[in-house]
């Protein structure tokens, strides 16, 4: 979830000089490490094209921020603003070459050292035992949503891990509401026959 209040940010930012440069500042820390676990759902996006992806999505976010609707959530807006980079560089590099590049292989890493879901570890607890059943849930939950399509992966890492609403999903991906709810559903039953768990 974002911490950082989207009107303040935009006032900030349109206010110019410091405080311009401190709200792109809370920006990029805010977001620059979520967007790089989203950009590595993109199959399309090489590894040595996401940092500057990630980069350029925050800045054409910050950019933007004059556009911002403050009653709107802040991170639906970013992550509208970063598929929309994700998939535009991902068309480019497909035009220049026909070879697949960046799969996401299931273990939780792309495959070529770039960042993957399984850079998100789960909470540690007091209870050593029961550290390590969360864990292996964890992990297997991980590599389950590693092995969906491509847009199924988006919407999990965005409801899952992001804890957005089918609404605000649907708002950065570009889809109805109605349709990432059907998603959401269907990702849950898939989880849960790979898991042999109900996923939350």
């Amino acid at each position: 979830m974002c911490d950082i209040d989207g009107a303040s940010l935009r006032d900030a930012a349109l206010v110019g000089g410091i405080a311009a440069k401190e709200a792109f500042q809370s920006l990029w820390q805010a977001f620059y490490r979520r967007l790089s676990v989203f950009a590595a759902s993109y199959r399309g996006l090489p590894a040595a094209e996401r940092d500057d992806a990630v980069a350029d999505a925050i800045i054409a976010a910050f950019v933007a921020l004059k556009t911002y609707d403050p009653r709107r959530p802040l991170s639906a807006w970013v992550y509208r603003i970063a598929a929309n980079r994700f998939t535009d560089v991902a068309r480019r590099v497909v035009r220049i070459s026909n070879t697949a590049i960046g799969s996401i292989d299931g273990t939780g890493d792309s495959g070529d050292g770039g960042p993957a879901l399984s850079v998100i570890d789960p909470p540690a607890s007091g209870d050593h035992a029961a550290e390590l059943v969360d864990r292996d849930l964890a992990e297997r939950c991980r590599s389950a949503i590693a092995a969906l399509p491509e847009s199924d992966r988006r919407i999990a890492m965005l409801r899952f891990y992001e804890d957005l609403t089918a609404v605000e999903i649907g708002r950065a991906l570009g889809m109805p509401a109605g349709t990432v709810r059907w998603k959401i559903h269907g990702i849950r039953a898939a989880l849960a026959a790979a898991v042999g768990e109900d996923v939350p």
